[in-house]
């Protein structure tokens, strides 16, 4: 794991966000260095990882889990879009080590995509994802995403807390469980996500839509009550997602 924490002891070069892909395909994404965004400008991020080391445990005698060696996991791909929803970047990542589990069903990521030989993808190195994360920091670029906290802690990669805008602490109540998602995206905008397949654009996308319609629901006073509305739909369904007439 490359470990880049400290935000302005490297100097990185506005050119790491259009490095070359390690894979054998053309960009797919036409990025002006003028559409970079800078201190205080909103993107959306979604990460995705993949299992590079299954936890090794075991049942002791009184019934307990007793864990010999942590599971580790990878960064696989990083989407980011600005406030409009444009891809800015998505970045498949080339592992450093052996991946045990692509976990495809969460993730969406299967072997051929970090495959250099045969992945379709922009796939990079992980210090050039690295590198233009740290960038993207180091510029005062705030982010939103669901679960951001956590995403950023694996990644091992320090950001400034008035730099994160995290949706899972946004749409939250005391004491209570973290809503994930997909159920938020679908109680109030309407659609669901990973009906089918898993895509952390997709992802990216609707967190940046739930911090607008948090901001729309603060402006009219109404979001404490959406917001009780929503966990009493959770618990009434079991927090299974699907459109129910109570939900406006």
């Amino acid at each position: 794991m490359i470990r880049l924490t400290e935000p302005g002891t490297l100097t990185i070069p506005l050119s790491v966000m259009t490095a070359s892909p390690v894979s054998n395909i053309p960009p797919t994404i036409d990025f002006g260095i003028d559409r970079l965004p800078g201190k205080g400008d909103i993107v959306a991020i979604d990460s995705e990882f993949v299992s590079v080391q299954h936890e090794d445990s075991h049942v002791d005698m009184d019934g307990g889990k007793v864990v010999n060696m942590e599971g580790r996991s990878a960064l696989a791909r990083v989407s980011i879009v600005d406030s409009f929803g444009r891809v800015l970047l998505d970045d498949y990542v080339l592992p450093q080590e052996p991946v045990v589990d692509y976990v495809t069903r969460f993730s969406g990521i299967v072997a051929s995509d970090l495959d250099p030989l045969t992945s379709k993808r922009h796939l990079v190195t992980m210090r050039t994802a690295y590198l233009k994360l740290r960038l993207l920091i180091d510029r005062g670029v705030v982010f939103i995403g669901h679960g951001l906290e956590t995403d950023f802690k694996q990644l091992n990669v320090f950001v400034p807390p008035r730099q994160i805008i995290d949706t899972v602490h946004i749409f939250s109540q005391p004491r209570a469980r973290k809503i994930g998602l997909r159920f938020l995206v679908n109680y109030l905008i309407g659609h669901d996500l990973q009906a089918e397949t898993h895509d952390s654009i997709d992802d990216a996308r609707a967190a940046l839509e739930l911090y607008a319609k948090a901001l729309e629901l603060k402006k009219e006073g109404n979001f404490d009550k959406q917001l009780t509305k929503i966990y009493e739909h959770g618990r009434k369904v079991g927090w299974t997602v699907g459109l129910s007439s109570d939900q406006k």
